[in-house]
């Protein structure tokens, strides 16, 4: 059931996609949508990050820690490298696991990066990319803590 709703809401995503960019790509005055249209918009690839089908690919319980620093500090790094704009846990259980918002100038570029996590890159987690419109992000600043020592 959350598959076929995680489908409907990118099918949604890229219809709106393909409106905006239309839209956009009209001259102010041509464009009936103008006015509702935020005048910051840009595009962004939303990596959905998920549990994969298979029971066998859960962390094993003594290495859950080691695994989920590795995650967490693979985020920090394509956060310090201005990669992932917005990132995130999503806390109802179920097999969506986090969200991103990755900054990219291509798809293949935010694959590679959604990608590159180790959770992916060791079959526990896969991901799904996606284009989409939001209101600039630049001003999005994440706080984190000293680095932690290697």
């Amino acid at each position: 059931m959350r598959i076929k709703t995680i489908g409907k809401c990118a099918t949604i995503a890229a219809l709106c996609f393909s409106t905006l960019l239309a839209a956009k790509a009209q001259a102010p005055a041509q464009n009936p949508l103008a006015p509702y249209l935020p005048a910051n918009i840009k595009p962004y690839y939303l990596d959905l990050l998920m549990l994969k089908d298979k029971p066998d690919t859960a962390l094993p319980e003594g290495e859950r820690t080691q695994w989920m620093q590795k995650h967490l500090a693979y985020i920090r790094s394509q956060v310090e490298e201005g990669k992932f704009v917005l990132v995130g846990p999503v806390t109802q259980e179920g097999k969506l696991r986090g969200i991103a918002v990755i900054k990219a100038d291509s798809p293949e570029e935010a694959q590679r990066v959604a990608s590159g996590d180790p959770l992916v890159q060791s079959g526990h987690l896969t991901v799904e990319v996606h284009p989409i419109m939001l209101e600039d992000l630049s001003s999005v600043r994440f706080d984190y803590p000293a680095a932690a020592p290697h």
